[in-house]
């Protein structure tokens, strides 16, 4: 068995590293700007890239309990909450920047540097080989970065960035732990003496360094190793009979005396490499006083581990997906909070996609993952339809919930806060942009996973009171309406009016009953928006009008809607909702902007032709030129068929907790407060 760092299992120690956060700012003072951070390891600042590996979950933390304290899911980060990089880039004022190996992502954030760390890697490559990526590993891929910067930026530039970069390290503490824990042996059991094995560490570490200082890297910073032999992974290999809460000293002398030959070579690189600075935090220290007097530090427990089993909760079984499946977990745990929260789970179209047509064989015309998509708020773009945030990202921020993620991200697995499921371009029709998207009924046909998995997961009864508990949210019909357009079709031709509306209102009445059915009791849904005068509609009509039947149409939509939605409150149990009324909010917004804070209401941001309205935003479209403001802020469209962020969080808002006029008969906060019996 090859279990990864045991640094994983003392994640009540996370904060420690504020100290060396701290410290590690100063290397790069000397720059105006903030550097680039290049960040090489173990699971200490592993964000997730064991999540892209054929690895197991004894190299894994992609399942809850992590995560939970700030993410709200686990990204992979061996913690409850984030890790030291991610609040040195916090200080810096950079964004989180993703694993290496999620390439989509990590692609685009090259010029602020990559984190290359892995969990369970050593400075050894046989240190739990094929299962991690080791520190020569990590050091091949920097170069595949710098090859990028050179092609993307040019050599000047490039050389600027990894001259002026930091390059942070976390390593060692697997090579010497993995005999103890291989043979789950007090007695450390290896091929070389303790000083030959330091020697050759602290030797692949000095060939790392020597590297990257070779192609420009100046500026270097080191945690040493913490007194590896009280560690909760490595106190519980004591036998009962012979524990006194006391450590493995042989562990501990080993990481002291890595430390002492670490610092005496860091001293010789110094003197030996041009312009080579370095700043190393004793960890070690700092964590002893802390495993002695947590009290003083606001801990309340120092030698025992959060989430686990056995003595100390040293048994490396947290989150129950390793060897050993049972756990249990402090006060502060995931499976208490599921008590707390009510879940949101999304249905819809472009309002509401957060980005799950990035994960299915359809075009651009269907997709926002690229710029200016994203631009105020998201880098890089997610695929949300907006220049920022969504109604339903402010949503979930009110009810205290993380964004919730994209049912079709790879990424995520867990869904015990909700999911999305929306699509954009999608409508309750099949038929509505079929082979594009993601039509209503599939939706629901996703949302039944869910709850098969919550019930496989969770037993029955939490799962029945997780749906019942949770909040609905749905916008559709507007593609229904616009995409007979698209097709230069008669828009309802061969019905009439009120018999199209019908249809989709029907099988809009289909899924919502297809989720009572499984538990669900508390709706919110937003009306059609004005699309006869939204920018697409009118930069396609010769005089450049609103489209009248367009209107009529939506406008009826929103009056058997708001019926259906009354009939329903009488024939399903339970049945609670909330509608509000996006196309009113919307309509005054673009006839008096400036009431609202917005400049222009008519027009979008992004596109080209009268109003912004060729939908050619980003230039992937087909139309490769397309007009972007210097504001996306000042409109009320951000491209020319969606609203901005600004827009967006408003709707929000007075959808949260808006009175009667705008939300009814109730608003979302009163649904969320509201507990199921």
């Amino acid at each position: 068995m090859e279990p990864p760092s045991p640094w994983a299992c003392c994640n009540c120690f996370c904060f420690f590293f504020f100290f060396f956060i701290s410290l590690s700012i100063s290397i790069s003072t000397s720059t105006p700007t903030a550097p680039a951070f290049f960040i090489f390891g173990d699971s200490f600042f592993d964000p997730g890239n064991n999540n892209y590996i054929n690895t197991t979950t004894l190299d894994q933390s992609n399942f809850p309990p992590y995560g939970q304290t700030y993410f709200h899911f686990p990204t992979g980060r061996f913690s409850d909450g984030r890790i030291i990089p991610d609040f040195i880039l916090e200080y810096v004022k950079l964004p989180l920047i993703p694993p290496y190996m999620d390439q989509p992502a990590s692609r685009t954030y090259y010029k602020i540097g990559a984190n290359f760390a892995s969990a369970g890697a050593g400075a050894l490559v046989h240190t739990f080989q094929g299962s991690v990526i080791s520190l020569q590993t990590q050091i091949r891929y920097h170069k595949r970065v710098e090859n990028r910067l050179r092609k993307m930026y040019g050599n000047v530039e490039a050389n600027n960035t990894l001259s002026k970069a930091v390059y942070l390290f976390s390593i060692g503490t697997n090579d010497y732990l993995s005999p103890y824990l291989i043979t789950n042996s007090t007695r450390f059991n290896s091929s070389y003496s303790s000083s030959k094995l330091i020697e050759i560490v602290i030797g692949n570490l000095t060939i790392a360094i020597k590297e990257l200082h070779k192609r420009g890297g100046r500026k270097f910073g080191f945690l040493n190793l913490g007194p590896l032999g009280c560690l909760p992974g490595i106190r519980i290999i004591l036998n009962p009979p012979t524990d006194s809460g006391g450590c493995i000293e042989a562990a501990s002398l080993l990481a002291k005396l890595h430390n002492k030959a670490l610092t005496k070579s860091l001293k010789r690189l110094a003197e030996e490499l041009h312009g080579f600075k370095y700043l190393l935090y004793d960890f070690n220290s700092n964590l002893k006083h802390r495993l002695k007097h947590p009290s003083k530090y606001g801990y309340k427990e120092g030698k025992t581990a959060c989430c686990g089993t056995g003595r100390f909760r040293g048994t490396f079984s947290c989150g129950g997906k390793r060897p050993v499946t049972e756990y249990q977990v402090c006060c502060l745990t995931c499976q208490e909070h599921l008590n707390k929260h009510v879940a949101l789970f999304i249905f819809g179209d472009s309002l509401f996609d957060p980005g799950n047509n990035n994960y299915i064989n359809t075009s651009a015309e269907f997709q926002a993952n690229f710029w200016p998509y994203g631009e105020s708020y998201f880098d890089p773009p997610t695929g949300r339809f907006s220049d920022g945030r969504l109604i339903p990202d402010f949503i979930a921020e009110y009810a205290g919930l993380p964004l919730i993620p994209a049912y079709l991200d790879p990424r995520h697995h867990e869904f015990v806060y909700g999911a999305n499921f929306a699509s954009g371009g999608a409508g309750a029709l099949v038929e509505s942009h079929a082979g594009f998207v993601v039509d209503l009924k599939t939706q629901l046909e996703y949302f039944g996973d869910v709850e098969e998995d919550f019930r496989q997961n969770l037993g029955d009864a939490k799962a029945e009171q997780l749906l019942s508990d949770a909040v609905y949210l749905f916008s559709c019909g507007g593609n229904d309406y616009l995409s007979p357009v698209g097709n230069n079709e008669s828009i309802v031709y061969p019905y009439t009016h009120e018999e199209y509306v019908k249809m989709v209102i029907g099988n809009l009445t289909d899924v919502i009953k297809g989720i009572h059915g499984k538990g669900g009791r508390k709706f919110g849904i937003v009306t059609v928006p004005p699309l006869g005068c939204w920018p697409s509609i009118r930069a396609g009509r010769a005089d450049n009008s609103c489209s009248e039947e367009i209107e009529m149409i939506a406008s009826l939509h929103n009056e058997l809607v708001w019926k259906k939605f009354q009939e329903l409150e009488k024939q399903l149990e339970g049945f609670m909702y909330s509608k509000y009324d996006l196309s009113t909010a919307i309509s005054k917004r673009m006839k008096e902007p400036s009431r609202y804070g917005f400049k222009v209401g008519e027009s979008a941001c992004c596109g080209s032709g009268p109003f912004g309205g060729i939908y050619s935003c980003g230039g992937k479209r087909g139309a490769a030129e397309f007009d972007l403001c210097e504001n996306a802020s000042d409109y009320l469209f951000f491209d020319s068929n969606h609203p901005n962020e600004v827009a967006s969080r408003q709707f929000a808002e007075r959808w949260w907790k808006g009175d009667l006029k705008e939300a009814s008969p109730y608003n979302l906060k009163h649904l969320f407060e509201t507990r199921m019996a």
